[in-house]
């Protein structure tokens, strides 16, 4: 198993370090989880059994990285964490880009939300606190879906620029050790960019919601997204369903790719969309 010789060798580049590995049977498709058969009985049984393991590692750390290889598949990590209100550091490469972004810490369940604070001195706008920001699905208007199926090889995060995962993975150490610098903790607020000339306000600078790199153009931009009151992963409908129901609400999720929005919402803003005329302005031309 590579993630074996993964800890193996993490431990081996540094003296102070405990790495540990696990191997989690989560299924890749949602029908896998449909118990009709003995066999499918054995997998929702494994299934379930790796739900509480990633559950019970996720509650005795203070931070979350995925590094994961589809979006569907960081989904469950980022829903337990919300429920945990644990930190999520969010790392997704392209083929030439990178994402680095962390979750917002707005469902706690011991400690209450933090009072909005402005952006640090030296920024050019005021963004929201921690408890404000957006998850990774936040800015989606559907379930998690196979976002692998009838893709090329370089649209599979498979393939990717020599260096761009070294940096990607670097960006977000560093996110984390800002955070753990900042007063406020995994509730600082996100800074967005500044002239390189203004000095910030913290010792270890700014520190965004989400950096977005382009190695096209060696570029970086620092994107703020708000928490939406209907994401299918952190809202706080998903997160008490999930605390009151716990893998029998990720069941249902599994087995039914439209559950997610018919709970949160989405299915009903897509009627309503739907039901929507539109009609074009007289006085506008439109070269066709």
């Amino acid at each position: 198993v590579r993630v074996a010789f993964d800890a193996s060798g993490l431990c081996s580049l540094a003296d102070g370090l405990t790495a540990c590995w696990l191997l989690c049977c989560l299924p890749a498709r949602v029908r896998l989880l449909r118990v009709r058969v003995c066999a499918c009985v054995c997998v929702g049984r494994q299934t379930r059994a790796s739900v509480a393991r990633l559950e019970a590692l996720i509650a005795e750390h203070d931070a979350v990285f995925l590094l994961l290889d589809s979006r569907e598949a960081r989904w469950l990590p980022t829903l337990i964490a919300a429920s945990h209100g644990k930190l999520v550091i969010n790392a997704a490469l392209g083929f030439d880009t990178l994402l680095v972004m962390r979750h917002g810490v707005n469902h706690s369940p011991s400690q209450p939300s933090q009072p909005s604070q402005p952006a640090s001195a030296g920024t050019t706008a005021v963004a929201p606190d921690s408890t404000g920001l957006g998850c990774y699905f936040c800015n989606d208007v559907v379930a998690p879906q196979n976002s692998l199926q009838d893709r090329s090889l370089d649209q599979q995060c498979t393939v990717t620029r020599p260096g761009l995962s070294a940096m990607c993975s670097a960006l977000a150490v560093e996110m984390l050790v800002s955070l753990l610098h900042h007063p406020l903790g995994v509730h600082a607020p996100a800074d967005v960019a500044c002239d390189i000339s203004q000095t910030p306000e913290h010792e270890f600078g700014l520190i965004p919601h989400s950096i977005r790199g382009f190695l096209t153009h060696f570029t970086n931009l620092l994107v703020v997204g708000h928490a939406f009151d209907r994401c299918t992963a952190c809202s706080r409908t998903v997160v008490e369903l999930y605390r009151r129901d716990g893998f029998d609400f990720v069941l249902k999720a599994f087995n039914n790719p439209t559950y997610l929005e018919d709970v949160t919402g989405i299915t009903d803003v897509k009627k309503e969309l739907a039901d929507i005329s539109w009609e074009p302005d007289d006085d506008t031309d439109f070269d066709l």
